[in-house]
C-alpha cells in the first residue's frame, strides 16, 4: 500500500512539473486584444512581420518639428537618429512615430501634416503593451494638435 501511494504522488509531481514547464502554453498569448477600428495591420512580405499602425492628418498646417519634439518628449518619444520618434515601452518593446508624407522622415521642419503610429509585430504576435501604449499617447497626439484618424485602407489617404 505504500507503494501505490509513492507511486501515485511521483506521478502526480510528474504531470504537475509537465504542466508548469509546457511551452507550448507559453508560446500562445493568452489575453485577447481589441484593436481600435482604426488600426489597420500591413503585411510585410520579405520578412514575414506584420506592423499595426495608426494614421492621423491635422486640421491646421502650421505644425513645427520644435513644437513636435516638446509635444513628444512629455510622451517619452524621442527622434532617432534615423529621423523617426520612438517609444521604448522595455527592453524588448517599442513603437514609433513617422512624419505622415512620405518617405516618412521628420527633416527641416517640413511637410508635418500628420503622423503615422507604428509597430512591428514579430511572429505575428501582437504585443498588448505596445499596443496599449500607442492607441493611448496617440489619442493625446490627436486631441492636442486637433487631428483626425485617416482610414487605412482607402487608397488616396
Amino acid at each position: 500500500m505504500d507503494t501505490a501511494w509513492i507511486v501515485l504522488t511521483l506521478i502526480f509531481a510528474i504531470l504537475l512539473l509537465i504542466l508548469l514547464f509546457n511551452k507550448k502554453g507559453k508560446e500562445k498569448p493568452n489575453r485577447e486584444i481589441n484593436f481600435n477600428e482604426n488600426i489597420v495591420i500591413n503585411e510585410l512580405k520579405e520578412n514575414g512581420n506584420n506592423t499595426p499602425s495608426l494614421r492621423m492628418s491635422f486640421a491646421t498646417n502650421d505644425v513645427t518639428l520644435k513644437e513636435v519634439i516638446n509635444v513628444f518628449q512629455s510622451f517619452g518619444l524621442l527622434l532617432n537618429n534615423k529621423g523617426i520618434f520612438e517609444k521604448k515601452i522595455n527592453a524588448e518593446s517599442v513603437y514609433y512615430v513617422a512624419n505622415l508624407n512620405e518617405p516618412g522622415y521628420f527633416k527641416d521642419d517640413q511637410n508635418i501634416k500628420g503622423f503615422t503610429f507604428f509597430y512591428v509585430a514579430k511572429n505575428h504576435i501582437f504585443d498588448r503593451h505596445v499596443s496599449d501604449q500607442m492607441n493611448k499617447d496617440s489619442e493625446s497626439v490627436l486631441k492636442h494638435f486637433n487631428g483626425v484618424y485617416l482610414d487605412n485602407h482607402s487608397k488616396d489617404s
